[in-house]
């Protein structure tokens, strides 16, 4: 049974019931020593006693140093009622059927600006274009919704 421990890797031979270390010296060569059992153990005693410290202050402690303000922000739920979460869903999925009339390829890139979050960056890469062209289609896009918009 190996375990490997920092820059060390200790070993129990379940056959021969020996344990070992080992380690890469300081000209980088790999070490093989036998040890007793009290330093295996004494070892792996340490090691777990380190990890529940570190466990211990990951849970328990902030890790950062952070202003009466940020806290602030921390513990602030923005809550957004029903009734605007409702409202959203109906505008968005009025801005996709207005989206789906402006001709293609705007359409297109459109969604995938609006509705996939992706840059125009990101989109010139896709269809393998230049992204003036894409930012050129996409802002003629927002133009014909414009227009439709003002028309309702």
């Amino acid at each position: 049974m190996k375990y490997e421990v920092d820059s060390y890797i200790l070993e129990y031979n379940e056959k021969t019931k020996q344990y070992f270390i080992y380690f890469k010296d300081s000209v980088n060569n790999e070490c093989k020593l036998e040890i007793k059992k009290e330093v295996f153990d004494t070892y792996m005693k340490s090691k777990k006693e380190y990890k529940k410290i570190q466990n211990q202050y990951d849970r328990h402690e902030e890790h950062s140093e952070q202003s009466d303000i940020s806290l602030y922000k921390k513990s602030y739920i923005n809550k957004v009622s029903l009734e605007d979460m409702v409202i959203e869903k109906i505008n968005n999925s009025a801005l996709r059927k207005i989206v789906k009339e402006v001709p293609e390829p705007h359409n297109h890139r459109l969604e995938m600006y609006f509705f996939e979050d992706m840059t125009i960056k990101e989109i010139a890469s896709k269809e393998n274009k230049n992204e003036r062209t894409i930012r050129y289609s996409i802002s003629k896009g927002i133009s014909e919704i414009a227009k439709k918009i003002k028309k309702i």
